[in-house]
């Protein structure tokens, strides 16, 4: 391990860095259990083989051009009931660090993705552990299309592909772990409230009648708030319904 220059307190003063590994999640998995680690430690790769989202989806990434990369935090203060938190802190920093080069159509799809209008150009998967109701360790996987120009999924998009420009991977990697010690530090200090005002202002979607489908059922609605616990909040008519990750798909 080596410092990273992050200009942070803790995230990314100690980093992995990898030509290729399985996972960089499972990379800080077995430095938690063997004690290999302080909070904020990083590890990046250019070459991730088995890249994850979340519930075993596969992440498609070629090597060398995108940013992919996992931070190990200590949030002993969180519930594992309200450990949405985590994902809401996540998506702001990315959102945070990418937002001065892309603008006010880059957005916040919940519960883990990051979209360019209607196209994926990211998203993040947190692993935790507990300890009795609280979370231990938390594992967070963060993967941004940077250089990358060809997917197999057309939904898939990337930074260069809406600026044509290349960028340096470690600079967006660098601003993503600024943010992120920052709304970490927010949560911390007691801003949840406010941190979830801007996240829904950020949310995909958000109070937009969209077209949705729940067990086999289409149906329109607006998304209206998230719950404590990280449900999403869809208002049909008169009624809101709230959906757990997978009950319901965007159409």
């Amino acid at each position: 391990m080596h410092k990273f220059f992050a200009k942070t307190q803790f995230l990314g003063k100690k980093v992995l860095f990898l030509s290729h590994c399985h996972s960089t999640n499972d990379m800080a998995a077995d430095l938690l259990k063997e004690k290999l680690q302080i909070e904020g430690t990083t590890i990046i790769t250019q070459d991730q083989s088995n890249g994850r989202g979340q519930r075993g989806n596969s992440w498609e990434s070629e090597p060398g051009k995108n940013a992919t990369f996992s931070v190990i935090l200590k949030p002993t203060a969180i519930s594992a009931q309200n450990q949405f938190q985590l994902h809401l802190i996540t998506t702001l920093a990315i959102h945070g660090a990418l937002f001065p080069i892309l603008g006010k159509e880059l957005k916040i799809k919940w519960p883990n993705d990051i979209y360019y209008r209607n196209r994926k150009l990211g998203g993040i998967l947190i692993e935790n552990t507990l300890k009795g109701s609280r979370i231990e360790n938390s594992i967070v996987g963060i993967g941004i299309n940077l250089n990358q120009t060809h997917f197999s999924n057309l939904h898939a998009t990337s930074m260069i592909d809406i600026t044509g420009e290349e960028l340096e991977i470690n600079d967006i990697i660098e601003q993503i772990l600024i943010q992120l010690e920052k709304k970490y530090l927010e949560l911390k200090g007691g801003q949840l409230k406010t941190l979830k005002t801007q996240y829904l202002r950020r949310l995909y979607l958000f109070d937009q009648v969209g077209k949705y489908e729940t067990g086999g059922r289409m149906f329109e609605g607006k998304i209206v708030g998230i719950s404590p616990s990280g449900l999403l909040q869809i208002q049909e008519n008169e009624m809101i319904h709230e959906f757990a990750f997978k009950e319901v798909a965007y159409k």
